[in-house]
C-alpha cells in the first residue's frame, strides 16, 4: 500500500508516477473528494469530543454546586453529542472503506531509475552471460527428452490431477530434488536462513504481500477461507508481520523452497507443452528484510546471488530491467533473470528479484526502531532462486547429449552418487 500522504501532499506528481505503468488508474480520481471529505468529517469528530469532554466537567461542576436542573441541560447536549458522533463515525468509517479500496488497488510508484515503457518489449537487457548452447546435432526439447527417458508421465498426471500438472518419477524426480537441494545449499552459503512453511496461507498475508485483493483470480482459495501460496514470498515476507523488529539486527536475508500454485487465468494456449508453466510448480525464494537505506545494494546482491547459481552451472542467461509497464504491483524496481532454452530458441523467464521499499511493509504493519529510537517501515525485496521446474527444463534441454542422453552438470553429481549422465 502506498503511503497515503504520498496522494495527500503531492496528488498530481505521485498519480503521474502510478500512471507511469500504462494504466489510468480511474480510481485515482475520486481520491481527493473523499480524502476531503473524510478529513473534514475527522476534524468535526475532534472538535465534537473536545466539547463533549469541556460540558463533562461543567457538569461535574454544576453537581457539586447542587445545580441539577443546569446538569441535566448539558447532559441532554451530551445525548445529542453522541448522537451526532455515531452518525459522523458511521460516515467516517465507509470513506476510509472507499479510501483503503483505492489504496489497495494502487500499485507501487516505480524508482527513478526504472525505464518508462508500456510491456515487456521496452524492458531493458543489462548484461549477459555466456553464449546459447552451440550443438552439432539437432536438439530435441525438454519434454520429447523427458518421454524418452522416462523422466515425466504426462499422460497419468493428467489423469490423476488434470490439465497442467505432471507427474515427475524417477531420475526425473530425483533432478528436481537435486535442484532445490542445491539451490538452497547456495543460498545458504551465502548467508540466507532457510525457512519451511507451510503451503496453506490466510487472507491477510496475501493482503500483506499484495496479491489480494487485486489478484484473486489467479489463486486457488479452499474451502476454509485459506490460499494455497502462490509463492514462498507470502511465507517469508509475513514471518515479522505486526513487530517491531530491532533495527541493528537488520538485514534478515531468508530462503525456502515449495510448492507453489496459480491458477494461471488468462494463459490459456501459451506453454501448454512441457514443464514451463504449470498449475503447481517449484520455487526456490529469496527475501530480504532491511533498514530503509539499504534496500537497493540488497536487490543488486539478491539478483546475483540468483544469478551465480545459473553460473555455477553453466547456463546462458541475461538480466533485464523491467520497464514501468511489465513491473509486478508491489514493485518499484524488478530485474528479471532470463535463462537461455533451446527448445524456445530464445531466453526464457527463470527468476525475477524486486525492491518493494515500504509499499508490503506497511500493509504488514512490520517496522524497525532505527540508532535514534525512532520507529520506520521496514523494506521488503523478493526474488527467486530459482524456478525450479524451469531450471529443471533448462538442463535437461542444453545439457543433452547426441545419443539422447543428459550430461549432469558437475555441481549436482553429488546428489546423484557421482553418476555423469541420465540415460
Amino acid at each position: 500500500m502506498l503511503d497515503i500522504n504520498l496522494l495527500r501532499n503531492n496528488f498530481n506528481e505521485t498519480a503521474e508516477k502510478v500512471r507511469s505503468r500504462g494504466k489510468k488508474y480511474e480510481q485515482l480520481d475520486s481520491f481527493n473528494n473523499l480524502d476531503k471529505s473524510w478529513r473534514e468529517i475527522s476534524t468535526k469528530i475532534q472538535n465534537i469530543n473536545a466539547n463533549t469532554n469541556k460540558i463533562s466537567k461543567e457538569i461535574g461542576l454544576l453537581i457539586a454546586k447542587g445545580d441539577k436542573e443546569g446538569a441535566e441541560q448539558l447532559k441532554q447536549s451530551v445525548k445529542q453529542s453522541k448522537q451526532e458522533l455515531e452518525e459522523l463515525n458511521a460516515k467516517k468509517e465507509k470513506l476510509e472503506i472507499e479510501l483503503n479500496d483505492i489504496l489497495y488497488s494502487i500499485p507501487n510508484i516505480p524508482d527513478k531509475t526504472v525505464p518508462i515503457g508500456a510491456d515487456e518489449n521496452e524492458n531493458k537487457e543489462i548484461k549477459r552471460f555466456s553464449s546459447p548452447t552451440n550443438f552439432d546435432f539437432q536438439p530435441k526439447p525438454h519434454w520429447e527428452l523427458a518421454e524418452s527417458l522416462g523422466l515425466i508421465d504426462f499422460e497419468r498426471g493428467v489423469k490423476v490431477c488434470g490439465s497442467r500438472y505432471i507427474l515427475y518419477k524417477g531420475l526425473g524426480a530425483k533432478l528436481i530434488r537435486a535442484l532445490q537441494w542445491y539451490t538452497l545449499d547456495m543460498n545458504i552459503k551465502a548467508g540466507f536462513q532457510e525457512l519451511l512453511p507451510p503451503v496453506v496461507v490466510k487472507r491477510e498475508s496475501l493482503i500483506g504481500t499484495g496479491q489480494l485483493p487485486k489478484f484473486e483470480e489467479d489463486l486457488y482459495k479452499l474451502n476454509s477461507g485459506d490460499y494455497l501460496s502462490p509463492t514462498g514470498e507470502v511465507q517469508l515476507t509475513n514471518y515479522f508481520r505486526d513487530e517491531i523488529l530491532d533495527g541493528s539486527k537488520l538485514p534478515y536475508h531468508f530462503t525456502t523452497d515449495t510448492c507453489c500454485f496459480r491458477s494461471e487465468a488468462g494463459s490459456a494456449g501459451k506453454d501448454t507443452r512441457g514443464v514451463i508453466r504449470q498449475h503447481q510448480f517449484y520455487k526456490t525464494e529469496m527475501v530480504k528484510i532491511t533498514k530503509q537505506e539499504n534496500s537497493f545494494d540488497e536487490l543488486e546482491h539478491m539478483t546475483s546471488q540468483a544469478e551465480k547459481i545459473l553460473e555455477s552451472l553453466n547456463l546462458s542467461h541475461r538480466r533485464i530491467v523491467l520497464c514501468t509497464g511489465d513491473m509486478g504491483f508491489s514493485s518499484s524496481k524488478t530485474y528479471d533473470i532470463e535463462v537461455w532454452l533451446p527448445s524456445y530458441n530464445s531466453f526464457k523467464e527463470i527468476s525475477s528479484c524486486s525492491n518493494c521499499l515500504d509499499f508490503q511493509a506497511r500493509n504488514l504493519k512490520l517496522r524497525y526502531k532505527d540508532k535514534d529510537g525512532q520507529t520506520k517501515y521496514c523494506h521488503t525485496l523478493n526474488g527467486s532462486g530459482l524456478a525450479i521446474d524451469r531450471l529443471w527444463a533448462a538442463v535437461v534441454e542444453n545439457y543433452q547429449q547426441a545419443d539422447g542422453s543428459i550430461l549432469i552438470p558437475e555441481p549436482l553429481r553429488k546428489y546423484f552418487d557421482g553418476e555423469k549422465y541420465i540415460k
